[in-house]
């Protein structure tokens, strides 16, 4: 039985773009700044879905089993399987700068990418459609990914 490989990718830029923007409206809320200040009520729900979006997004694992692999994104409850013996094919490839981070749909696939250009794409016997997976050494993540599919 073979180990499960595991790689995180923290999302940094989330937290360099979010938490400034977070301190001023806290800041802004607590010196009641600018002609109409956010009531209690608001700074709760900003609050929360900041907090929420911390929670979903503060970073990627990419799981690689016997029989699968699986994205997941914060703590886990947006989450991607894609079964081994669908494979066909991969190969490493950089994402343009305009894919950007998260999950996006491209022309003709999808991108899940949380940090960096780097990626490993997919393509599968049952479908014309790819998937790509952002990581910090695509080469690695495809020798794992080629190691399960020979077992």
């Amino acid at each position: 039985i073979m180990k499960v490989y595991k790689e995180f990718q923290f999302a940094g830029i989330l937290f360099v773009l979010m938490i400034p923007l977070h301190l001023v409206l806290v800041y802004a809320y607590l010196n009641q700044l600018g002609d109409r200040p956010l009531d209690a009520t608001a700074f709760t729900v900003v609050n929360i879905i900041f907090f929420v979006l911390y929670l979903l997004f503060y970073g990627m694992t990419t799981t690689v089993s016997e029989e699968k692999i699986t994205i997941s994104y914060g703590i886990g409850i947006i989450r991607i399987s894609i079964k081994l013996n669908r494979i066909k094919a991969m190969r490493e490839v950089i994402n343009p700068v305009y894919v950007g981070w998260g999950i996006r749909f491209i022309r003709n696939g999808i991108v899940y990418n949380i940090r960096g250009s780097k990626a490993l794409e997919l393509a599968f016997r049952d479908s014309t459609r790819i998937v790509r997976i952002g990581s910090r050494n695509p080469a690695i993540l495809m020798e794992e990914i080629d190691k399960r599919l020979k077992t």
